[in-house]
């Protein structure tokens, strides 16, 4: 026998058949649409379908997702079989919705191999149910319109793959195409000739009755002989919905779902903290356990589609590289990403030691940084035996030229950073570029500085605009150090985050940053920064047009983690961290 998902949902008055018979609907056999003026019944119709599915069936059987344009279903919000429910306070929550719908379809039919959802007897998956309250205002809004057709689309493929959708609107502005995937029509209150719209013949109109309208026959009443016109427009009367907020329908809840109650996909509150961000992990996602991870990850937020943690592997991407907006939380996100790190623990149960390199210019906003992982005991300077902080106002000391005289020689923050690359992490003396030695180029022929070790396990914190800037030393950092230093990174244990990554319009130093960078982080509204300057960046290669069509405009504390490996964008809520601002 064919599954069914029967909701009866009042009484309808059909004079053919001399009866008035149960209106049902099967969730199965059609979508719903129902029409009404204000206060004449369309909350009391979702909220009615949403008891019915409580009462008849489990968190196993189905989910529902809201969209919530009328602002009148927040009580339903809390309720067990309600995985998600969004207003349009944010846009990115409704464009969630749409994303999440078309996986789960993908995942039916992938799972039903191209069978009907009520002809499958076992491994069926979760029945979904959608309602759109005021479709109208979807509609309405120009930045839902590339939405527009991926409804049409779940309309059109949703139900025979067990996606039903129930839309309630106040007038057929901009919905008759869509009418044609809707078997089942309701009207209530509605002008005259909204009827021959609706139902393509006039009917009486019900006037002010709460829950009185029209509606065509789906689902023939029972013991009926009598052959009738099921399209044509029949007299209903809609029933009142259980009060979900009745003590009798809480315990019934309770009793069937227990007490604890979370929906799998949640909004977020203003801010994610470390003390907060795990209650609005979706626990249900389906992770890929063939992802392989390293030891270095760093959670720094939750994911806008599944609500799963967000995890950058700096073991697996050794360059991480930090674009956004000034006030738009780069400082945080790099406050999130080194307490992470910092805490690592080593096989004996001890705090990872990190030693940690911070190139900063005349903004010192890597200050705070160095104060917080240099030794405790190093007093004010800016050199600690954990961490060396390098910046714009400090002069370097006296050097020792090839003849043995000293000069006090003032090098440029840039040629002050290769020099301590070159005396703690890579012998620079006999790397040439073109015909003469890096180190000539740099500091000039009458300076080699002493090669002395091979530093491991660092944390280089790069946020200096020298970096960026087209000068002979930057150029041959980013086209030649950097790649070296990237090459045994992973032997090293070196790890480099551009935490402030500027324009960069030299295009060999462009090319060489791009290609060595294997994470990225961008606080910004994406397809307005790839506009404006994504050809020069590492996200020069997606297309703007898809990108607003995909993603809404940052809110606070929002912003993308962007896997140049695997070609993967994810918009995300970051996690904010105490500290200076």
């Amino acid at each position: 026998m064919a599954y069914k998902i029967i909701c009866t949902l009042g009484k309808q008055d059909i004079p053919v058949i001399q009866g008035q018979p149960d209106f049902a609907v099967d969730l199965l056999d059609t979508n719903i649409i129902l029409f009404g003026a204000p206060m004449s019944g369309k909350t009391n119709f979702i909220r009615l379908i949403i008891t019915i599915l409580h009462k008849l069936y489990t968190k196993n059987d189905e989910q529902i997702f809201i969209l919530d344009f009328g602002g009148a279903l927040t009580d339903v919000e809390n309720l067990p079989l309600v995985s998600a429910y969004f207003d349009n306070a944010n846009e990115e929550y409704v464009k969630r919705v749409f994303k999440l719908l078309e996986d789960q379809l993908k995942i039916n039919n992938k799972k039903l191999q191209g069978k009907n959802f009520r002809d499958v007897d076992s491994e069926r998956p979760i029945h979904t149910t959608l309602f759109i309250d005021n479709v109208n205002a979807f509609l309405d809004e120009p930045r839902y319109s590339a939405y527009h057709e991926k409804l049409a689309k779940l309309c059109r493929d949703g139900r025979s793959k067990g996606i039903t959708v129930i839309l309630t609107a106040s007038s057929t502005k901009g919905l008759m195409s869509y009418m044609p995937n809707f078997k089942q029509k309701i009207a209530l209150e509605m002008p005259a000739d909204s009827y021959s719209e609706i139902f393509s013949h006039g009917v009486i109109p019900v006037g002010s009755n709460p829950g009185h309208g029209y509606a065509n026959v789906t689902i023939p009443p029972e013991d009926t002989e009598a052959t009738f016109p099921m399209q044509t427009a029949y007299e209903i009367q809609i029933n009142r919905s259980d009060d979900v907020n009745s003590e009798a329908f809480r315990k019934n809840c309770e009793k069937k779902f227990g007490s604890e109650i979370k929906k799998k996909y949640q909004r977020f509150p203003d801010a994610l903290t470390p003390g907060n961000y795990r209650d609005y992990m979706n626990l249900d996602a389906d992770y890929d356990d063939d992802e392989e991870y390293s030891d270095f990850t760093a959670c720094v937020g939750l994911d806008y589609t599944e609500c799963r943690e967000v995890l950058a592997d700096f073991g697996l991407s050794r360059i991480t590289a930090i674009y956004g907006k000034k006030g738009f939380g780069k400082t945080n996100l790099l406050r999130r990403i080194l307490k992470e790190l910092s805490g690592k623990k080593t096989g004996n149960g001890k705090n990872f030691e990190w030693n940690y390199v911070f190139f900063d210019d005349g903004r010192k906003q890597l200050e705070e940084f160095y104060n917080l992982y240099k030794n405790p005991d190093d007093g004010d300077e800016t050199e600690s035996p954990r961490a060396k902080y390098i910046n714009f106002s400090r002069e370097e000391p006296v050097l020792v030229t090839k003849t043995g005289t000293f000069e006090n020689i003032k090098l440029s923050p840039i040629q002050r950073f290769i020099k301590y690359i070159h005396e703690g992490y890579m012998d620079l003396t006999n790397i040439k570029r073109l015909s003469s030695k890096v180190t000539a180029e740099i500091f000039g022929s009458g300076y080699s500085p002493v090669f002395r070790e091979e530093r491991r396990n660092t944390i280089f914190v790069l946020q200096s605009k020298f970096l960026f800037v087209n000068t002979m030393p930057s150029l041959i950092f980013m086209t030649i150090i950097l790649p070296l230093m990237a090459a045994r990174a992973e032997e090293m244990n070196w790890i480099f985050i551009f935490s402030d990554v500027r324009n960069i319009t030299e295009s060999e130093m462009k090319e060489y940053f791009n290609s060595n960078v294997g994470t990225a982080f961008l606080l910004d509204n994406i397809a307005e920064f790839v506009g404006e300057r994504g050809i020069k960046s590492v996200f020069g290669q997606m297309d703007v047009k898809s990108l607003k069509e995909e993603y809404a405009r940052c809110e606070e504390g929002d912003g993308y983690i962007y896997s140049i490996e695997k070609d993967e964008l994810k918009k995300l809520k970051f996690i904010k961290e105490e500290g200076e601002n």
